[in-house]
């Protein structure tokens, strides 16, 4: 972690502090990680639209209307953020919503530096806040928030015999299907990675599954209002 505390000489925490609304009154700090855009088959077959994927939870639209934005998935994960400040008395942010620049932002837009890598922010982040949240779903671009999953948890050494914070301070939220079978409603889980599913029995970090928004917001709180304000 060492470097990854202070930026420009000020603290991380700091900055997110500055740069969340609400997070200055000294909250609890949730790191939420996950999709900012829709798969878009056109990037890689121009014969392909939304109309081949699945409908996934945090889409803002029904995949095959010609209005779907792949981008729109960023704001709506950015309105389960402010969901969850709201009720739980946390704040929730996303990395996009600290005021500290990417590479590829000073590099290729121009932004103001120094720069930060993506992934030394996620870890900087995570290690600034009380407790991080990865979320992934089926048909969005998930590589990102799946590089941080692994990033996270080495940099707390969750594999070790003494990690920097309990396991449960992260949680994997996993896009799952409901079904109905002898009368008993559960879940089957969509996201298929066998990496994620077995983050579990590698670094001791809880899944949860969900299969709509709605549940999603649930399963989010549930972790604020449990793990979160007991262990934080």
């Amino acid at each position: 972690m060492t470097g990854l505390t202070e930026h420009d000489g000020r603290s991380v925490e700091s900055i997110i502090r500055e740069s969340v609304p609400g997070a200055a009154d000294g909250t609890k700090l949730v790191f939420v990680m996950g999709p900012y855009r829709l798969l878009d088959p056109g990037y890689l077959y121009e014969d392909r639209t939304f109309s081949d994927l699945p409908p996934d939870p945090l889409a803002p639209h029904d995949h095959g209307r010609d209005d779907v934005n792949p981008d729109d998935i960023e704001a709506t994960l950015r309105g389960l953020c402010a969901e969850l400040s709201d009720v739980a008395g946390v704040t929730a942010f996303l990395a996009t919503d600290v005021a500290i620049p990417t590479v590829r932002e000073v590099e290729e837009e121009g932004a103001d530096g120094p720069a930060m890598p993506v992934i030394d922010q996620s870890v900087a982040f995570a290690a600034a806040s009380d407790a991080s949240a990865f979320v992934f779903t089926k048909a969005s671009l998930t590589t990102g928030v799946g590089a941080e999953a692994g990033a996270i948890p080495e940099s707390f050494g969750l594999r070790g015999d003494d990690p920097s914070r309990p396991p449960e301070l992260c949680r994997i939220f996993a896009e799952a299907k409901r079904a109905e079978r002898d009368g008993r409603t559960y879940l089957e889980p969509r996201f298929a990675s066998a990496s994620i599913d077995e983050m579990d029995e590698a670094y001791d970090v809880p899944i949860s599954h969900f299969a709509d928004r709605e549940q999603l917001l649930e399963k989010l709180i549930g972790f604020v209002e449990g793990d979160v304000f007991e262990l934080a």
